[in-house]
């Protein structure tokens, strides 16, 4: 009887925290020297900051080849579920032709005609974003000649671009990284984020994203990700995503890692990133929200609780209380 109370008191705090509420879709852009850069997504997810760091890293890879023309990395970013990506390379001005609402045309992106990398995916993968853009500089010419209007109506885009033939992305992903390509991945872009001084963070380099804690000018390495998917920051616990439903706990009093890798079911139904909340004590919930062919109001809402002193995770409260 007691563990129901208090499973139920817990229900109640976090139902009166938790927020539901509708929500559009946005543009990010950014601007790196001569690089332009604008992420389309729903909320405010991580590959914001990853686009970011696209951004700097392709500004360096342009001067290194010498290219000052314009250019536009334009993603869309697919949300709700996994899409493996797909390339568009153009020399243009970035207008999207929009097939829905009676073909409306879309507004130049670039103030003069460019290099325009597109691609839509659920993840972005930054070393094949440069393979591209070192491809475009290498052959804007040829892209220029062979481009010729496509239609693309997937993943909820409508849309009619210039694009040379997508299957060539295939080829230029599988090719050997260039000795160009090697430079840059040495650099060392930090996360973006303003007047940040001390606490988790990472930096990008070598394809890793490297967490570390910083204090000042001082910084120490915690672990090395092949990828990342959130960093939440909750008092001083931190939340490090590597995928959707991979994730380790950070102490920043201990300065280490106090969990094992902890993996979240039904990750891969998440459409929006988890709402973390700190709810007493050491514990921590953790919720998401996701459509279900179960009966009832959708979407479904999951609440996990996480306990940091004894590294202990609840992966459903709402399946627990009807047990």
């Amino acid at each position: 009887m007691k563990k129901t109370k208090n499973i139920a008191f817990l229900l109640i705090l976090l139902f009166t925290s938790m927020t539901v509420s509708a929500h559009q879709d946005f543009w990010v852009v950014t601007e790196s020297g001569n690089v332009k850069t604008r992420i389309k997504t729903g909320y405010q997810y991580e590959e914001i900051k990853k686009v970011q760091i696209i951004g700097e890293l392709a500004e360096l890879l342009a001067k290194k080849l010498n290219y000052n023309e314009p250019i536009l990395l334009d993603f869309n970013h697919y949300y709700v579920g996994t899409a493996e990506p797909i390339y568009f390379l153009s020399f243009d001005n970035g207008t999207i032709k929009y097939n829905y609402d009676g073909a409306r045309k879309g507004q130049p992106l670039l103030s003069k005609k460019g290099i325009v990398v597109r691609q839509v995916s659920s993840e972005f993968d930054i070393v094949n974003t440069l393979k591209m853009l070192e491809y475009s500089i290498n052959n804007w010419k040829t892209i220029k000649k062979e481009q010729t209007k496509i239609e693309y109506n997937e993943n909820y885009c409508d849309w009619i671009i210039n694009s040379i033939d997508t299957n060539k992305s295939i080829d230029i992903l599988a090719s050997k990284e260039t000795e160009v390509i090697r430079e840059i991945k040495k650099t060392k872009i930090y996360r973006p984020e303003k007047d940040f001084k001390s606490g988790i963070t990472y930096y990008w380099q070598n394809d890793k994203y490297n967490i570390v804690f910083k204090n000042n000018n001082k910084e120490e390495l915690v672990t090395s990700l092949n990828r990342i998917y959130d960093i939440q920051r909750k008092w001083n616990t931190v939340f490090i995503f590597e995928t959707s439903s991979d994730f380790l706990v950070y102490d920043t009093y201990k300065k280490e890692i106090v969990s094992k890798k902890w993996k979240i079911e039904n990750a891969e139904k998440n459409y929006r990133p988890y709402e973390i909340n700190h709810i007493g004590g050491d514990k921590y919930s953790i919720s998401f929200y996701y459509y279900s062919k179960e009966p009832g109001i959708q979407p479904k809402n999951q609440i996990l609780i996480y306990a940091r002193h004894d590294d202990k995770l609840i992966q459903n409260l709402n399946k627990l209380m009807k047990e």
